[in-house]
């Protein structure tokens, strides 16, 4: 046996997967950043939880429990026994974020953004990835009148400003027809109205960067040799498609899909704060919106909680999502 025969019998065969993951641990900070995100992932399951935490008042599944009387703030770090309204020592982990005007936990809201801001992020960057993919796959590899139908589209979307049709669409969901559809369906009962025109206006307006790039990059891969072979063998558009293209551009659709994330939870933010976003769930953008009203009489800590909330969050999806970019992408070697 040869020097090397010997080597590659005795080499270690990594997947994709495995040496992506190989590639995504060099980056110290990128592990930092993914272990920030896993925090913020165990805050949003866990909030359910943390909703029903004994205060002294009893379970209250409607998170609008008071700390104190209306009107008696209290601010983070003030210690509450040498407050004449605030609670005593035994709400103090609820409070060490401070209280709002009427006496409500800072904290317990933090949490509650969590979740909602990450319910936003995942299913309306997934709807929105589902779409730009999908229709990105069909123009780039059918081509013909499939590709201009959907150049057509989506370059008059982009014509558009995003604001705009988000603010549209958001009014369309919200009062129109689609809301009385959506009362009487059996999702109604966990998501509220707001929460779902959330996820349809993100995942409607922000699939077009995605299928540009997908169909781009098909343009190029529908010419390459193995494509010709699955033609010869006689297989489906669809099926060379889905089984063939598809995992050749996938790494476009994991990057973008972390994109869209930051940008579904912004768009959260922005649109609770010009009031045709969430209405019922606690969110980050509730309290920002809330919080203005308040800044002029010096309470800063809600405002600041959820500002450094968003802010956190955002600089770790983002850079676990630069990370896995160099990652994935095939093009790149060590």
């Amino acid at each position: 046996m040869t020097v090397v025969t010997e080597t590659l019998a005795t080499a270690e065969v990594r997947s994709p997967w495995r040496e992506a993951w190989r590639r995504y641990r060099k980056d110290r900070f990128a592990k930092l950043f993914l272990v920030m995100f896993g925090v913020f992932f165990l805050l949003a399951v866990t909030a359910q939880i943390i909703e029903f935490v004994e205060i002294g008042q009893g379970n209250d599944p409607t998170y609008d429990r008071s700390l104190a009387q209306m009107g008696y703030e209290v601010s983070p770090g003030k210690m509450f026994e040498e407050t004449h309204h605030a609670p005593t020592l035994k709400a103090f982990p609820l409070g060490i974020l401070g209280l709002n005007w009427n006496g409500k936990s800072v904290l317990l809201h933090v949490f509650h953004g969590t979740k909602v801001a990450f319910v936003v992020g995942f299913w309306g960057s997934m709807l929105s990835v589902l779409i730009g993919m999908t229709l990105g796959l069909m123009a780039g590899f059918l081509g013909k009148f499939a590709d201009e139908t959907v150049v057509y589209l989506y370059s008059t979307l982009a014509s558009i400003p995003y604001l705009l049709l988000m603010l549209a669409l958001a009014f369309i969901f919200r009062e129109g027809k689609v809301a009385e559809w959506y009362r009487d369906l059996w999702i109604a009962k966990y998501v509220s109205l707001g929460l779902f025109n959330i996820i349809m206006v993100i995942g409607l307006t922000y699939w077009v960067t995605l299928c540009r790039l997908v169909r781009a990059e098909v343009l190029k891969v529908r010419e390459l040799d193995y494509v010709n072979a699955a033609r010869s063998l006689g297989f489906g558009n669809f099926r060379i498609m889905f089984k063939h293209v598809l995992p050749n551009v996938f790494h476009l659709v994991i990057i973008n899909f972390s994109l869209t994330f930051v940008i579904a939870i912004k768009s959260e933010v922005i649109l609770t704060f010009l009031g045709v976003g969430v209405d019922k769930e606690p969110s980050w953008g509730q309290m920002i919106s809330f919080a203005k009203n308040e800044l002029m009489r010096g309470i800063w800590w809600p405002l600041a909680a959820a500002g450094a909330m968003l802010f956190l969050l955002t600089l770790s999806v983002n850079y676990v999502g630069d990370a896995l970019r160099d990652a994935l992408d095939p093009k790149l070697k060590d």
